[in-house]
């Protein structure tokens, strides 16, 4: 269910109460500021950003403010948002084509015989352990402090368009945590095995931000910042199995745990681990003969040293997409595309839309990616794919 409330509409107030989707930001694609509502991680490129929304729920309460002529202010509204519960966003599984690759480890691990000596087991031959991973669910804490609070502020100035932000709640992104376990199957010979299974993992972030909208010379042009505390971010998990990192783990603790239940959890460390971020964006678009380009610049900075991660320090990434409608508006033809400068890593996605019927739309695309596999869009370069789905609404 992706929506379903009530509303109360009074003179200068608004209340509501339900599953909701809320839309925060101005930029394209997904916008800073935009994290209140999970999203579905089964498509997350072919799908539109809206529409990977997962409701949540929540009370909204919304105050109009009288206008400040002598400031130009008008419009202006103050929004409160209380989300009792928690809600996950919904993530692939192993099996499935759009599970990241950056999660998945190496088939085996190899041991050398020196770190097999260091932790109490001569030997003179490396233990070659295959490596099994697995995914299980684990629910947000039902309880209410596991919830969020979001204020909004906006308005119009002139003809500029704002809004200021804040958030505190939980993380909605993907936030896994991996627990591997060392199973021993046999001691002479020495063998064993490595189970890794994922879980979902709940911590709280900060985010602060501000966006504003303009028409300028026929452009609309847009700009958005958060500030981000305690953000997670995905490391890339060969990373926590190297040589190096595996010679830094307690070997003599997991040894005699081995050896006295058969079984040992190995904490090779945090997979999402926090920092604090800015994610900033300015783009404008421009309306001519029908066409409807628009062009963008998103960035993720960090404010503190990182590991390796998925994503890099800054990550700055273009996008760009051109529209036109043909047939009195029931034919749409768009391409999209992003471009990763920092780890040359890209999507290209052109796809036409019919409208039957006003219930009706049909519509055939192609997604392009490419980009070195150790990077946030890199990793699906294999899923190269044609797109055809008819959606009927009542």
């Amino acid at each position: 269910m992706s929506e379903a409330f009530a509303d109360v509409h009074l003179r200068r107030a608004d209340l509501r109460v339900g599953v909701q989707r809320m839309a925060w930001g101005k930029l394209d694609g997904i916008p800073p500021t935009d994290i209140l509502n999970p999203r579905d991680y089964h498509d997350p490129l072919v799908e539109d950003f809206e529409e990977r929304k997962i409701g949540i729920p929540a009370v909204l309460g919304t105050y109009y403010l009288p206008d400040v002529p002598r400031l130009a202010l008008a419009g202006v509204r103050a929004t409160l948002v209380y989300v009792p519960l928690a809600v996950a966003p919904r993530l692939g599984v192993v099996e499935e084509r759009w599970f990241p690759q950056s999660l998945v480890p190496p088939r085996r691990i190899v041991v050398s015989a020196a770190t097999l000596t260091r932790a109490g087991l001569p030997t003179d031959t490396p233990l070659v352990l295959p490596v099994t991973l697995e995914t299980e669910n684990h629910r947000p804490p039902r309880h209410l402090d596991a919830g969020g609070l979001a204020l909004r502020l906006g308005g119009t100035a002139g003809e500029s368009d704002w809004d200021l932000y804040h958030y505190t709640g939980p993380e909605t992104g993907p936030d896994l945590d991996l627990r591997p376990e060392l199973q021993l199957v046999s001691l002479t010979p020495l063998h064993a095995r490595v189970v890794s299974r994922l879980r979902q993992a709940h911590d709280a972030i900060h985010m602060t931000g501000a966006d504003w909208a303009m028409p300028i010379a026929g452009f609309t042009v847009r700009a958005e910042a958060a500030w981000l505390d305690d953000r997670p971010y995905l490391r890339r998990s060969s990373d926590l199995t190297s040589q190096s990192a595996l010679a830094g783990l307690p070997l003599k603790r997991i040894a005699l745990e081995l050896l006295k239940r058969h079984r040992a959890a190995v904490p090779l460390g945090t997979l999402f681990p926090s920092f604090d971020t800015v994610e900033w964006g300015a783009g404008a678009d421009y309306f001519w003969r029908g066409y409807r380009p628009l062009l963008q610049v998103n960035q993720i900075a960090f404010l503190e040293r990182t590991p390796p991660l998925v994503v890099s320090d800054p990550e700055t990434r273009l996008v760009a997409s051109v529209r036109k409608q043909y047939l009195a508006e029931r034919m749409e033809v768009e391409v999209r595309g992003v471009w990763a400068f920092e780890r040359q890593a890209w999507f290209v996605f052109p796809r036409l839309s019919y409208r039957v019927r006003d219930d009706l739309r049909l519509r055939v695309g192609y997604l392009a990616i490419g980009g070195p596999q150790l990077s946030l869009i890199g990793q699906f370069r294999d899923n190269d794919e044609f797109v055809l789905d008819a959606r009927y609404s009542f």
